[in-house]
């Protein structure tokens, strides 16, 4: 549900808008930097199921303590050295999840949830040396 934002002075018309959480809401006031998430999202035509994709055009700001950034629309993205001293990453399938897995290293789905792994990944990266 929609969270209307008077904070004029944060959009480019000057007139009151609505993002699409209270932390959107927050960040908009709070946040040093605001910028429109650029992520491209899946859509389908109704039409035709023809698949095309659009930048997601949410309100976007940097999360504390210098993790990465996110977006009103859940969209987000840790850094890489955050990643690697918390020891997990993004996968983008089954298969990268079980090589990351068996390595070591927690693997998450790239909308920063879970994701299934690939046995056989996993005991193929586990059984590579070093």
């Amino acid at each position: 549900m929609p969270v209307n934002c008077g904070n004029r002075r944060r959009h480019a018309d000057g007139e009151p808008a609505a993002h699409a959480s209270v932390d959107a809401v927050r960040a908009c006031f709070l946040a040093a930097e605001t910028w429109t998430c650029d992520w491209l999202t899946a859509h389908t035509h109704p039409e035709d199921g023809e698949q095309y994709a659009l930048e997601c055009g949410g309100l976007a700001w940097y999360l504390p303590e210098g993790r990465g950034y996110t977006c009103e629309h859940g969209h987000d993205h840790i850094y890489a050295e955050v990643r690697h001293r918390e020891s997990w990453d993004y996968a983008a399938d089954p298969d990268e999840a079980g090589l990351l897995a068996g390595r070591g290293i927690q693997p998450v789905a790239m909308n920063g949830g879970g994701i299934d792994i690939d046995d056989g990944a996993r005991r193929y990266a586990a059984s590579l040396p070093g």
